[in-house]
């Protein structure tokens, strides 16, 4: 069998949108804290990462996960290709089609993709509790995490209840995206989460591309929000909101954060302050009308 050896935990069409003019991306490598340009099939990818080892044992194929994978890849790469086409043009508040079969898509999409990367992996392992666990008992835990259909269905139906809204940035600073995309926030804005976000107000940060960032945000507490569930946010994008989305970014990443441009100063500066309070609002409040944070002086205000 001809098996694909290099398994990617973050899909290269998505990748793909966040390559700069050479066609490569810039990658920040949080641990080293050095920058340096990749090809996105060389990036959020390790050997054999979904290889189902038992599966290979019984005589069954041993990829069969990593091809369910690309299947709904294949899928959400033409949904979200045409989202993106439409949000560059619509208005502000401006609503796009999204059918249900799509969203219900979109939403598996989502949650198996903040489980299947190598920072889940890891914590998964970290909190497993007997004998030191081979390469390949992570693997099976992992994968039979990936195939809990109630936990995953679980995190889809969340998300696919959420109110999802789409920000559009002009703003000049691009979005970030990292080998874990898929970031969850509390909903005081207050604090990016990795676990425990199955709960009221928490919602989905996750950027589609340099240009545009999806939210989902959780219905009861959002309420006062839904008449843009699908829309394009009326809230225009400053580069201080871009960048604070970007912090999320930084914060999720196992290791890897990536842009289509070497520019990686707030990244550096935001690692040092984790676990430190430097970065804790001082000001400002919640607006519930348009689901940012507003603070004083800010002349970016929702449109009806």
């Amino acid at each position: 069998m001809n098996a694909a050896k290099l398994h990617h935990y973050v899909p290269q069409f998505y990748l793909r949108r966040f390559v700069g003019p050479d066609g490569n991306l810039w990658v920040w490598d949080k641990t080293k804290a050095r920058a340096f340009t990749s090809s996105r099939g060389s990036v959020a990818a390790e050997t054999q990462f979904y290889r189902l080892h038992n599966f290979e044992a019984m005589g069954h194929d041993p990829l069969t996960m990593e091809k369910q994978f690309s299947e709904l890849e294949g899928e959400v790469a033409l949904i979200t290709e045409q989202w993106l086409g439409w949000l560059a043009a619509v208005a502000p508040g401006e609503k796009i089609e999204i059918p249900e079969q799509n969203r219900k898509l979109m939403s598996l999409f989502i949650a198996l993709q903040f489980l299947r990367t190598a920072d889940t992996k890891d914590i998964l392992c970290l909190f497993h509790e007997g004998p030191e666990l081979s390469a390949e008992d992570k693997t099976r835990l992992h994968t039979e995490l990936l195939w809990d259909l109630e936990f995953v269905n679980g995190i889809a139906a969340f998300i696919e209840k959420a109110i999802w809204m789409f920000g559009r940035n002009r703003s000049g600073v691009p979005f970030f995206t990292s080998d874990n995309p898929v970031a969850f926030k509390t909903g005081d804005n207050r604090m990016w989460l990795k676990a425990g976000f199955l709960r009221e107000g928490t919602y989905v940060v996750f950027p589609l591309s340099p240009e545009v960032v999806m939210y989902c945000k959780e219905p009861t507490f959002w309420h006062k929000i839904a008449r843009f569930n699908d829309c394009l946010s009326p809230v225009e994008f400053t580069a201080d909101m871009v960048r604070h989305e970007n912090a999320g970014q930084v914060f999720m990443a196992k290791r890897f954060v990536i842009s289509a441009v070497n520019d990686f100063a707030e990244a550096r500066e935001f690692v040092s302050s984790i676990g430190t309070d430097r970065y804790a609002p001082q000001e400002g409040k919640d607006d519930p009308e348009s689901g940012f944070r507003k603070w004083p002086g800010d002349p970016q205000q929702p449109t009806e």
